[in-house]
Protein backbone atom coordinates (compact mmCIF):
# COMPACT_ATOMS: atom_id res chain seq x y z
CA UNK A 1 0.00 0.00 0.00
CA UNK A 2 1.14 3.94 -0.84
CA UNK A 3 1.32 6.03 1.82
CA UNK A 4 0.97 9.97 1.33
CA UNK A 5 4.39 11.53 1.36
CA UNK A 6 3.25 13.54 5.04
CA UNK A 7 2.61 10.09 6.29
CA UNK A 8 5.43 8.41 4.67
CA UNK A 9 7.85 10.98 5.84
CA UNK A 10 6.53 10.75 9.38
CA UNK A 11 6.63 7.18 9.33
CA UNK A 12 10.50 7.38 8.06
CA UNK A 13 11.24 10.21 11.34
CA UNK A 14 10.01 8.17 13.67
CA UNK A 15 11.82 4.76 12.60
CA UNK A 16 14.97 7.29 12.78
CA UNK A 17 13.73 8.23 16.08
CA UNK A 18 13.37 4.94 17.41
CA UNK A 19 16.84 3.41 15.80
CA UNK A 20 18.39 6.43 17.31
CA UNK A 21 16.94 5.49 20.79
CA UNK A 22 17.53 1.38 20.77
CA UNK A 23 21.49 2.21 19.49
CA UNK A 24 21.44 4.57 22.76
CA UNK A 25 20.39 2.02 25.32
CA UNK A 26 23.28 -0.02 26.45
CA UNK A 27 21.32 -3.58 26.62
CA UNK A 28 19.30 -2.64 23.26
CA UNK A 29 22.94 -2.42 21.66
CA UNK A 30 24.48 -5.10 23.58
CA UNK A 31 21.96 -7.85 22.09
CA UNK A 32 22.57 -5.98 18.72
CA UNK A 33 26.01 -7.20 19.17
CA UNK A 34 25.35 -10.31 19.72
CA UNK A 35 22.76 -10.79 17.18
CA UNK A 36 25.53 -9.00 14.64
CA UNK A 37 28.36 -11.04 16.19
CA UNK A 38 26.40 -14.42 15.14
CA UNK A 39 26.48 -13.51 11.33
CA UNK A 40 22.65 -11.59 11.41
CA UNK A 41 21.88 -8.11 9.99
CA UNK A 42 19.15 -6.59 11.83
CA UNK A 43 16.21 -4.02 10.19
CA UNK A 44 13.84 -1.95 11.73
CA UNK A 45 10.72 -2.11 9.82
CA UNK A 46 7.18 0.00 10.43
CA UNK A 47 3.97 0.12 9.15
CA UNK A 48 1.03 1.95 8.78
CA UNK A 49 -2.00 0.57 7.94
CA UNK A 50 -5.19 2.20 7.93
CA UNK A 51 -7.28 1.67 11.18
CA UNK A 52 -11.18 0.53 11.37
CA UNK A 53 -13.19 3.36 11.72
CA UNK A 54 -13.80 3.68 15.76
CA UNK A 55 -11.55 1.19 17.18
CA UNK A 56 -9.94 3.94 19.25
CA UNK A 57 -13.16 4.98 20.58
CA UNK A 58 -14.88 3.71 23.46
CA UNK A 59 -17.37 0.69 22.15
CA UNK A 60 -19.85 0.59 25.32
CA UNK A 61 -20.89 4.32 26.11
CA UNK A 62 -21.74 2.91 29.83
CA UNK A 63 -18.03 1.36 30.67
CA UNK A 64 -15.74 3.92 31.92
CA UNK A 65 -12.87 2.18 30.36
CA UNK A 66 -11.39 2.74 26.80
CA UNK A 67 -10.82 -0.59 24.69
CA UNK A 68 -7.21 -1.31 24.52
CA UNK A 69 -6.05 -1.40 20.84
CA UNK A 70 -2.66 -2.95 22.18
CA UNK A 71 -1.94 -6.00 23.65
CA UNK A 72 -0.66 -6.48 27.40
CA UNK A 73 2.42 -7.77 25.15
CA UNK A 74 2.55 -4.84 22.80
CA UNK A 75 2.28 -2.62 25.59
CA UNK A 76 5.12 -4.01 27.54
CA UNK A 77 7.15 -4.10 24.09
CA UNK A 78 6.32 0.01 23.79
CA UNK A 79 7.66 0.42 27.38
CA UNK A 80 10.72 -1.29 27.16
CA UNK A 81 11.21 1.12 24.08
CA UNK A 82 10.27 4.21 26.12
CA UNK A 83 7.19 4.58 24.05
CA UNK A 84 4.30 6.56 25.88
CA UNK A 85 0.62 6.31 24.76
CA UNK A 86 -0.47 9.71 25.68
Amino acid sequence: MDLPDHLHHLVSELGDSLVKALSEDDHCRDLAFQIQAKGYGLMLILEASPMRPGSLEAQDTESTEAPQPFSEDDLHLMKSFKIRMD
